[in-house]
Parts: structure tokens; sequence; C-alpha cells
């Protein structure tokens, strides 16, 4: 007997597990958050450098990051560096603060493939540390962007 599974994307059975901010200065900002809003204290990683591909170009990403907690929730701070990304595209329009959710995943490749089947594309994409990442182009669709996060 063949059983066929059907692979179908559900996020009512997903969590957020990650809020993506992007500041120009995101020690600045932590210290804000952590006094005025009273998050744990932010955990820093140097700037890095890393290719990656936004836009289907090829790209090598320099980014500073920090994180923090809020309940079960990772806080994650992005400064922006060099070259093509959407932390650029972000900050050239003036912008500041929120700029996508995270979600926690086991394998990115079926939920990357879901999402082309209902005609949304990869924003930039990069493997770091042994995971992978997929921002998910559904900021006109959705309100925000969606990253898939799959950790090693």
């Amino acid at each position: 007997m063949f059983i066929m599974v059907k692979f179908n994307m559900d996020f009512g059975q997903l969590k957020v597990d990650q809020l993506g901010f992007v500041f120009k200065d995101i020690e600045k900002q932590a210290k804000v958050m952590e006094d005025i809003y009273g998050f744990s204290s932010f955990t820093f990683w140097p700037a890095v450098e890393f290719p990656t591909k936004y836009k289907g170009n090829e790209s090598h990403l320099k980014a500073k990051a920090g994180f923090s907690q809020l309940g079960d929730t990772q806080v994650e701070l992005i400064e922006w560096k060099e070259d093509d990304s959407p932390y650029k595209d972000f900050l050239e329009q003036g912008r500041e603060g929120f700029h996508h959710i995270g979600i926690y995943i086991d394998d990115i490749d079926p939920y990357i493939s879901e999402f082309k089947k209902k005609g949304i594309g990869i924003l930039f994409y990069g493997e770091i540390g042994g995971g992978k990442f997929a921002y998910m182009d559904t900021e006109k669709t959705f309100g925000i962007i969606v990253e898939l996060i799959q950790r090693t």
C-alpha cells in the first residue's frame, strides 16, 4: 500500500521564535532596551562577513549582531556594515527598528518549496555556523518579512 503524505505549510502550527530589529548602532539601542524596557543584557557578536544571496545576486554580508530574550522569544539586533542586504535597504529608506520575524524549523527546504508554489520567493539567503536562514519575500502579502531559520 502506498501512502502519500502531503506537506502543508500551516503557520498556525508554528510560533514566532525571534524578533529581528535593524539599527545603525545596536549597542546604543541595546542600552535603551535594557534600561527603559527591562530586557535582559544583550550578548554581542563581532561583525562577521559571510556569503549570502540577496534578490538572487551573490553578496558578502558584513554585519554585527546582538541577542537578548523576551520571555521565550529571542530578540536579535542587527547592525549592517557592508554589501547588499535587506538591512542596507531598510536603513537607506530612513528606517530603523522592527524588521522581521524568525521561525525555527528543522528543515527550511520544504518551506521554501511551499512558499515558491504560492508565488513567494526568497529575498535573502545564507548559511552561517552550520545553520541556514531564508528571508522570504512576504512583506507585500504578510506585512512583515518572515525568516525561516534552520539551526544545527
